[in-house]
């Protein structure tokens, strides 16, 4: 099964534990908890990302894309 890497962000007014769980259930890997700011990162293959967003306190599930800013110096590409 391929996997992505993915960010659950969560709705303020569910417990992040419960939503955390019901993530879990649906095969969702969770890799960080960031209950300050309210998401969850983990994997989970792309084909279950329509039944994660549609849980109770999900706000959004997204890509966790890669970025790279570079050193100070470099040239804007």
């Amino acid at each position: 099964m391929a996997t992505a890497k993915w960010i659950v962000t969560i709705s303020s007014a569910h417990p992040i534990t419960e939503v955390e769980r019901e993530l879990r259930s649906q095969g969702f890997v969770v890799e960080q908890v960031l209950e300050a700011v309210g998401s969850i990162i983990g994997l989970a293959d792309p084909s279950l990302v329509d039944a994660l967003r549609s849980l109770r306190g999900v706000e959004a599930v997204e890509p966790d894309l890669p970025f790279d800013v570079g050193p100070p110096d470099a040239p804007v590409s």
